[in-house]
């Protein structure tokens, strides 16, 4: 405590100093505070099921898709052999409109097999789940509904459990409400308002009993002591036996098990891990500075320490000293940094609540602030550590002849590393920034296929019951196109299946004349959609050859598709000529054979960044018939290209729904350029957070060097004095002292370009269009870590320059 209380004192006689060191190690506490926090929150935090690092997803993959789902017959045989798993349960997503209770409400939700609740490990808030029993064909219509949605739209009233409501035209009884920390995908995930029983619900005859349908998606509970990996050998010996009995829909199928954090989190955790490990380099390069600023100061102390150990004191004492110093700075710092931590956390929820998995979930809890302890302890040690050794040191007659301003001979070396150590780091982190910059603007410069200016998006959801014939959904479908179209300031107006960056649909598909595999996982695959005639021209998709559908492809006239030049390369080499004409048909019974008549360009509907792949147009007036083309003509969704702000266009398009049936609501409301932005908002949230890193550790780098030329200089006033008094001139002194910082720059730079080679190769998977070693950027980081090493010295050696010899030699 005596320590302590002194080290107060001295660092109260010493603002300068207590400041710079204080805010310095704020600024790398804070940055790894709150980055952990991200992390801690999205990738290490557990979802809220009992033992949730025992969920895992088990999905089917296959040559050409890694996501290729799992049908439901198989399914019921994994469950039924498989010994690894307390239990299995399946799901795929639903939507519907809820009307009757206020505005008519668009709902998204799930079907869910019996066993998805038990393998969760949940119970309901007030209620119950459904049984096996009503999982069903004609078993009667119940629903589990999510707190959110008792809350928002009953009221939380306990007697919704029994009551009645109207869903998506049918009637269907709440039996259960879901607990409040509900956390399936993240709380705020919008699939968590309704669960309806799958086959109860969905218990069509092609999707019970066909294995090449592949909708649902399974989780499952291991059993203790059961590991991922002996859970995914046992599934696939389970895969062997079901290929070996259906070879013709199972060949080629194996299966993947991973935790279900790691499916749900996916590749955001790569941004975290690289921002991540820009805030470690920003605390060592704050570390390193600190370090130096002690350095500094225990030299203008050797005569107090050399008086120390003269009067009896131990060395190991005057460590205690200096570690106690080191360790308020680093808690006063550190208490800063948690602080600024806070503000941080909520800057992140407030830009990266929509971009980035469960980050509206973060907080500074206490696992946080153990962390944070344990960083404030590391780094006092980091910094502190090694200028109390060699303080403690000193040479006790020569320091105590030395005079008040202390020598210093044997600290400069180690000021020197430490100052290489800083640019290294530096160096090494901008260059990182500057590889993450560059593949930004390369990603911005990818044409997406579309025009996304002065379009609205939105999905009209036709209730399943009181549409359920297909040409009364087509008419409303029309209906409300043809009154849209009509509104003053809108130029047109698509239909599709799914809009650029929205829903998809990918299918197997075969070329006429090509042998053909009984095997559909064989297939090549595609991303295929219904659109009508004004979609192209709606999003300004260009046409490459052939036409474009047109509202003469109905279901009388011979059945036609569109191509993109994707699907042109891949199959036909890009012989656009070559294509046209030609015919493919689709996996599924009784499909036709449908003419390719145009080829359009390609559309990255999967982001900028997309593998790309194929993509097949089929007019919407030809749907073969089967439920699921059928499904789209209630969940069509509506490109509105408008001349001016497209929000502005909603009340009088809302207006014209209510015409067509005052029971429908818009869902999936958005901009195309609003799709477009979110697409990139995940790397451009990582983007800013290391770069503003990099800029730091480029300022502290340059404060550290700026720190160490003009202590050199401080130290050697003498010398100058004399070099000058024997002619040297100003601008040799100038000269000399820029030579020897740019001599550390120069070995900082180095240094940091050998690492940053044998580190950015890590950058590779985040990357897009730009080399990890791309020379250009090494070359223009080394060039701006010079020019702001030049500016850095350059006023120490002005200073130096400008010393007067008599002076300098009458202080002396």
């Amino acid at each position: 405590m005596t320590d302590f209380r002194y080290s107060a004192r001295a660092l109260i006689k010493n603002p300068a100093f207590s400041l710079l060191a204080i805010m310095t190690i704020a600024l790398g506490v804070g940055a790894n505070t709150s980055i952990f926090t991200a992390v801690n929150g999205v990738l290490l935090k557990s979802f809220s099921f009992p033992e949730a690092e025992r969920l895992v997803v088990v999905n089917c993959v296959s040559k050409s898709q890694s996501d290729l789902g799992v049908s439901y017959p198989d399914y019921l045989d994994w469950r039924a052999e498989q010994r690894v798993f307390v239990d299995l349960g399946a799901r795929f997503p639903a939507g519907g409109i809820i009307i009757g209770v206020g505005e008519p409400k668009r709902v998204f939700g799930r079907y869910v097999t019996a066993s998805f609740f038990s393998t969760l490990g949940i119970q309901p808030q007030i209620g119950r789940f459904f049984s096996e029993d009503e999982d069903k064909v004609g078993a009667p219509r119940v629903m589990v509904i999510s707190d959110s949605l008792w809350r928002r739209v009953f009221n939380a009233d306990p007697a919704v459990i029994g009551r009645a409501i109207n869903y998506s035209g049918a009637s269907w009884t709440v039996v259960g409400v879901l607990p409040a920390n509900f956390d399936f995908y993240g709380r705020s995930n919008g699939n968590n308002d309704v669960f309806l029983p799958m086959i109860g619900s969905f218990g069509k005859e092609h999707f019970v009993n066909d294995r090449g349908n592949h909708p649902c998606q399974v989780i499952a509970r291991l059993r203790p002591g059961v590991s991922e990996h002996q859970a995914a050998v046992e599934m696939n010996t389970i895969a062997a036996r079901l290929t070996a009995q259906y070879p013709v829909s199972n060949t080629g199928v194996t299966v993947d098990v991973h935790s279900l954090l790691r499916d749900f989190v996916g590749e955001e955790s790569k941004a975290l891990l690289v921002t991540s490990a820009g805030a470690i380099l920003v605390l060592l390069i704050a570390c390193a500075n600190v370090a130096n600023l002690t350095l500094a100061r225990a030299s203008t102390r050797e005569r107090e320490i050399a008086v120390r150990l003269a009067v009896g004191g131990s060395r190991w004492q005057i460590v205690r000293l200096l570690l106690s110093e080191s360790l308020l700075i680093a808690s006063i710092g550190g208490a800063l940094g948690v602080l600024l931590a806070f503000w941080a956390v909520a800057v992140f929820k407030a830009i990266g609540a929509s971009v980035i998995a469960r980050i509206d979930e973060i907080s500074v809890d206490v696992p946080v602030l153990i962390f944070s302890v344990g960083t404030i302890f590391v780094a006092a040690v980091l910094f502190g550590l090694l200028p109390a050794w060699k303080a403690a040191h000193v040479n006790v007659e020569p320091a105590l002849k030395s005079g008040a301003r202390g020598s210093g001979r044997g600290l400069a070396r180690v000021r020197k590393i430490l100052i290489v150590s800083e640019l290294t780091l530096a160096l090494m982190l901008l260059i990182g920034a500057s590889l993450l910059v560059k593949s930004f603007w390369k990603l911005m410069e990818v044409n997406p296929g579309f025009d996304p200016a002065h379009v609205q998006t939105f999905r009209l959801r036709l209730p399943d019951s009181k549409y359920e014939n297909p040409e009364i959904s087509i008419r409303a479908v029309k209906e409300l196109r043809r009154r849209i179209t009509e509104l003053p300031g809108i130029t047109r107006v698509g239909i599709t299946s799914g809009i650029p960056l929205g829903r998809d649909n990918v299918v197997g598909y075969w070329l006429e004349g090509q042998p053909e595999s009984a095997n559909r996982i064989q297939w090549p695959v595609a991303l295929s959609l219904f659109v009508d005639e004004n979609l192209c021209p709606a999003l300004g998709i260009p046409l490459v050859a052939g036409r474009m559908v047109s509202e003469r492809d109905t279901a009388d006239s011979p059945p036609v598709i569109m191509v993109d030049d994707e699907f042109v390369r891949e199959m036909f080499g890009g012989d656009v000529n070559a294509a046209l004409g030609r015919r493919l048909r689709y996996e599924g019974e009784n499909e036709p054979w449908r003419e390719i008549v145009g080829v359009v360009r390609h559309v990255t509907h999967y982001g900028l960044e997309e593998h790309a792949r194929g993509e097949i147009y089929r007019p919407w007036l030809q749907m073969s018939g089967g439920d699921n083309d059928f499904f789209y003509t209630r969940a069509m969704d509506f490109v509105v290209k408008t001349v001016s702000e497209p929000n502005s266009y909603l009340p009088a398009i809302k207006a014209e729904l209510r015409k067509v049936d005052n029971d429908l609501p818009l869902g999936n409301l958005a901009t195309l350029e609003k799709l477009l932005r979110n697409s990139t908002a995940t790397r451009r949230f990582s983007l800013g957070l290391i770069s503003t890193f990099a800029l730091v550790a480029l300022a502290l780098s340059a404060v550290g060097l700026y720190g160490v030329m003009s202590y050199g200089v401080n130290q050697r006033t003498t010398e100058i004095g004399i070099r000058m008094a024997v002619g040297a001139e100003p601008k040799d002194v100038l000269k000399l002292i820029l030579r020897e910082g740019l001599f550390l720059a120069f070995v900082g730079t180095l240094l940091g370009v050998a690492g940053a080679f044998a580190l950015t190769r890590f950058l590779s998977s985040v990357l897009f269009g730009v080399s990890a070693t791309d020379p250009a950027i090494y070359l223009a980081a080394a060039g701006l870590l010079l020019i702001v090493a030049i500016g850095a010295c350059f006023w120490p050696a002005r200073r130096a320059a400008a010393v007067q010899p008599l002076e300098a030699l009458r202080y002396e």
